[in-house]
């Protein structure tokens, strides 16, 4: 991590100090599981959902924002929901953003954010609290939850089923849906971003709504990020001539050799070209490569509309630790926008802190046609 690992110290993360204060439980670990989690409790520490130590059991948290259904930060003296992902269980049954969290599981947020990261909550920053409070909803893999929240001056306890069936139900979908409201073409993506069978679905989408006087991409369920040649494949469709969408930084070649190495990734153009206008939706379950297509088309000069996104960290490379066994997803080169700030501190131009909208209720979606007619 020390060497490679892109994103060791950030606003509210002291990666040296992070290790630090699990050495002594990881050199203490007895097996190969309790090393695993330990170094679990690491990653949870980092607030990164891209940082992942496997492999999982039932007794791990799902992961984040594939496998979850609930966003939420700390708000003091409060936790409390910011978005609820659509067509979940969390949505069907009511829960909406702004309520407070009394309990999850039968524990306090505290006690339950303090379970997640092995450590006091007085020790920890925001950005570990609200990556904290967000995991401990998301809940045990294959496991129901009962939370108690607060909302209206009233009190309701939920029975929920694991975000996990919603994220297993999506590996079955197509790789997008298209939906047509009179000139107004819109194109959602189920997660797909990692399927290279898109490239090909997306274009004959494309195709079929050519006539479409606006298009809406919508990769709001797309939490599982992807890799660039899919999204090349569908920038691609946008550009008359090659743009950069996104910049490198690969920390760890100046680490090593004090010589640093940044380049700049390009979109080239693709055939069909869609001459319409063009507006982009994403939110807290867009991850990853779903992040860089809003920040690509966002630097291609075509209009974004969503909330802050799942800010998972980096370009992903994947690692193994021969004597515990671990399987480590690591951000090992830091991603920028082309104006040279994070991916992650990047803002829609149209935005909504909340999102997903309610069953049968899409207020980003209706906000974002106005605005492209």
């Amino acid at each position: 991590m020390r060497l490679h690992y892109a994103y060791l110290t950030r606003p509210g993360i002291d990666g040296k100090a992070i290790l630090a204060y699990f050495e002594p439980q990881a050199k203490a670990a007895a097996s190969k599981e309790a090393f695993r989690d330990v170094l679990q409790l690491v990653a949870h520490n980092f607030a990164d959902p891209h940082f992942i130590v496997g492999p999982l059991d039932a007794q791990d948290y799902n992961v984040v924002p594939t496998s979850s259904d609930l966003c939420a930060r700390y708000r003091a003296p409060r936790f409390e929901v910011v978005d609820v992902r659509r067509d979940s269980d969390a949505q069907a049954q009511g829960i909406a953003p702004g309520a407070e969290i009394i309990t999850i599981n039968g524990q306090t947020p505290q006690a339950a954010v303090e379970a997640v990261m092995g450590r006091p909550l007085a020790q920890l920053t925001a950005p570990q609290l609200d990556a904290g409070i967000t995991i401990a909803l998301a809940g045990l893999r294959q496991q129901p939850r009962q939370l108690t929240l607060a909302a209206g001056g009233a009190r309701r306890t939920y029975t929920l089923r694991s975000p996990g069936e919603q994220a297993r139900q999506l590996q079955a979908a197509p790789p997008l849906s298209i939906e047509r409201r009179g000139a107004t073409a819109i194109i959602r993506f189920n997660n797909s971003l990692g399927r290279n069978e898109t490239i090909a679905a997306f274009q004959a989408a494309l195709q079929e709504v050519q006539a479409a006087k606006v298009l809406v991409l919508d990769f709001r369920n797309t939490p599982s990020g992807g890799n660039t040649t899919v999204a090349r494949g569908i920038m691609g469709h946008f550009v008359r001539r090659e743009q950069p969408y996104q910049v490198h930084v690969v920390p760890s070649e100046e680490r090593q050799y004090g010589v640093p190495r940044k380049f700049v990734e390009y979109v080239l153009p693709l055939a069909p070209h869609y001459p319409g206008r063009v507006v982009v939706l994403g939110g807290h379950w867009t991850g990853s490569m779903g992040e860089g297509l809003l920040v690509g088309f966002h630097a291609l000069g075509i209009r974004t509309a969503g909330s802050g996104l799942a800010d998972l960290l980096g370009a992903l490379f994947n690692e193994h630790l021969d004597l515990s066994d671990a399987k480590i997803d690591l951000g090992e080169e830091q991603l920028l926008q082309v104006n040279g700030q994070p991916r992650e501190a990047f803002v829609p131009d149209i935005f909504r802190e909340a999102c997903e909208g309610q069953a049968g209720d899409d207020p980003l979606l209706e906000q974002a046609i106005r605005a492209a007619r």
